[in-house]
């Protein structure tokens, strides 16, 4: 491989994971800190708040398949401007806003501009410049994602406290989005096929895995994959998680505060949380070649519930700390482990179409919040709406343990 080949493909892989950070630090770790503010000024009620959050999630869901549509019709670089741009208006909406449809549609948009630039157009370069890192790269790739949730909270934090107004932190946002935008319509592209012909001979190939890991040697058909109950395992499972997550991203802030929790310790509670979130991304990535992702994905699911049973009562230091280690292992790793094992069963041929299908799935996440709302409206706090997800975990956990890899000739 020439060097400048290999600067390029790391150059490309920056790019995405710097796309994928900021994404995750304005959307989903910011919006539940900026909350409590908007709610003050507004005198909206958790529901309608908390309404917001789940349009942010539902747009995610809903145009899970769009950038499989966009990368194959107009390219990776448009896919990725167009999703900032789309950003970039949300985040004006949003800021200029005073009423509440206006909030509502800002966060629509962040949900729209979210998926078009976080992990199909991601994973879809990764595997186009680094075929051959794959497992540590997509690892990488969500790490650098992940610190994104550890640098929320305190970027609004930090800016509230100094400006007095959470309008400026979505100026902020804007302004960030702006310039991801221009470095996206002057880099990124796909691989080109000058450079596969020139590096053919000095491209290393596949990375190694355990015999203990399985791999499909063929690639599966997008329509195949969809038939298989594997599938929907897996879909279950990162739904679950992200029913899980966006509850408590939407509802922890205000729950800490409801049990006492002061400010910065509710704060420093919810980026341990990212911290953690994008730890157990590198872990992952490291180990997935030689411990079946499967098996990670079983791991974080028994910690996301763990997590949400400590968050239920997170009263005192030591629930926090089970809280922020037990929920972001769990986040961080099935979010990696789902996206793996879609890889190591059906293939990276259809990847795109297969990823942005799950995602679409995952769609009915976006009730989290909005089912907590209610129950935090009706019962005065939300201890119960996190208890409840932890149940609902117990039911995935044992599906994902006893699957097993689909095989050929259920595609035949």
């Amino acid at each position: 491989m020439t060097g400048a080949t290999a600067y390029k493909r790391w150059w490309m892989f920056a790019l995405a994971s710097a796309f994928f950070f900021f994404i995750t630090a304005s959307t989903f770790s910011s919006l539940g800190v900026v909350l409590p503010y908007m709610i003050e000024e507004f005198s909206w009620t958790w529901s309608q708040a908390g309404t917001g959050f789940s349009l942010l999630a539902l747009l995610v869901g809903l145009a899970g398949t769009l950038p499989a549509w966009t990368i194959r019709r107009f390219g990776i670089k448009a896919t990725y401007v167009i999703g900032s741009v789309t950003m970039g208006c949300g985040f004006v909406l949003i800021s200029t806003g005073s009423w509440l449809y206006q909030y509502w549609l800002g966060a629509s948009l962040l949900g729209l501009g979210y998926a078009l630039c976080a992990t199909v157009p991601g994973i879809h370069l990764i595997n186009d410049w680094l075929p051959d890192r794959r497992s540590f790269a997509i690892g990488l790739y969500m790490t650098l994602g992940g610190l994104g949730a550890v640098a929320g909270p305190p970027i609004v934090t930090i800016i509230v406290t100094h400006t007095d107004s959470w309008r400026v932190h979505w100026w902020s946002m804007a302004a960030a989005v702006l310039a991801l935008t221009v470095l996206a319509f002057a880099f990124i592209n796909n691989r080109s096929s000058e450079n596969d012909e020139a590096d053919a001979a000095n491209t290393p190939g596949e990375e190694k895995t355990s015999d203990k890991v399985f791999k499909t040697k063929t690639d599966w058909r997008y329509r195949d994959a969809l038939r298989t109950p594997q599938y929907y395992v897996i879909v279950a499972a990162l739904t679950l998680t992200l029913f899980c997550t966006l509850t408590m991203n939407s509802w922890a802030f205000t729950h800490l505060g409801m049990l006492g929790i002061s400010t910065a310790l509710a704060t420093l509670a919810l980026s341990a949380d990212g911290a953690v979130n994008a730890m157990s991304r590198a872990l992952g990535g490291i180990i997935a070649t030689r411990i079946d992702p499967k098996w990670l994905l079983v791991t974080a699911l028994i910690g996301e519930m763990i997590g949400m049973v400590a968050l239920s009562v997170a009263d005192n230091p030591a629930a926090l700390v089970i809280f922020a280690v037990g929920e972001g292992f769990g986040f961080g790793m099935c979010f990696l482990a789902t996206a793996l094992l879609l890889l190591n069963y059906f293939g990276e041929k259809d990847n795109p179409e297969i990823l942005g299908t799950m995602n679409f799935m995952t769609t009915i996440a976006m009730l989290g919040p909005i089912v907590a709302g209610y129950i935090g409206d009706k019962a005065g706090g939300f201890s119960m709406a996190f208890q409840l997800n932890a149940a609902l975990m117990l039911i995935v956990i044992i599906a994902v343990a006893v699957m097993k890899p689909p095989r050929q000739q259920q595609q035949d």
